[in-house]
């Protein structure tokens, strides 16, 4: 039995670095160029979702977002760079963003979390490890507002600007290296029977009956 796949979307994409009700923190001008023109391009991005096999209570194993975000990219002239080889650096792991990506001599290292609050964390480090170690220029963070599980879901969106917040307020990390990374958020959304609907608990049960229809 081939893979079952199911059709997403990023809906309602947004820039945004403010926690609760505080004021948008400063952007150095070509990363607030950067961000707007993402935010833009990616409007309704088309994915796909996969689920290989019946085990793990039918898991969503993949996703083609990361993929289908950078081509995006490149429709408003970014190119894809290679990789740096971290092992060189001797102060920082062996650590790769998911992209950099190059326009005009300046590069954006970028993470996409789709999944696990837990490592926004990290996301957070890595980017500014690769903008102290002039890996990169500026760094983008993108994450959905709604990470659906069996009982509920998890805004990163939200849980990353927070983070932010905390680096600045509590770790007091330079206003200067924050003022290089941008957070990007989107909403998920899958198509059903009855045509798009968010994606959460409820549509996840749905799209996991029809991989069970189709596995058996």
């Amino acid at each position: 039995m081939g893979l079952f796949k199911f059709k997403c979307r990023a809906m309602n994409v947004e820039h945004s670095c403010c926690y609760a009700n505080g004021e948008e923190p400063f952007h150095l001008p070509k990363l607030a160029k950067c961000a707007a023109g993402m935010v833009e391009a990616t409007q309704g991005l088309s994915f796909q979702g996969v689920i290989k096999s019946p085990v793990n209570n039918y898991q969503i194993d993949v996703s083609d977002f990361d993929s289908q975000w950078i081509k995006k990219a490149a429709t408003i002239g970014y190119r894809v760079s290679p990789l740096p080889n971290m092992r060189e650096l001797g102060d920082i792991p062996n650590i790769k963003p998911d992209a950099i990506l190059t326009q005009s001599n300046v590069n954006i290292a970028v993470e996409i979390e789709k999944s696990n609050e837990k490592t926004i964390w990290f996301d957070f480090i890595k980017l500014l490890m690769l903008i102290d170690q002039k890996m990169a220029h500026f760094g983008l963070l993108v994450l959905p507002r709604n990470y659906a599980f069996r009982t509920g879901t998890w805004n990163l969106f939200n849980e990353a600007r927070y983070y932010r917040w905390c680096l600045a307020k509590f770790a007091k990390v330079d206003t200067g290296s924050l003022a290089r990374l941008a957070i990007i958020g989107y909403t998920q959304e899958v198509y059903t029977s009855s045509g798009w609907a968010l994606l959460n608990d409820s549509t996840l049960k749905t799209i996991k009956e029809r991989a069970r229809a189709h596995f058996s």
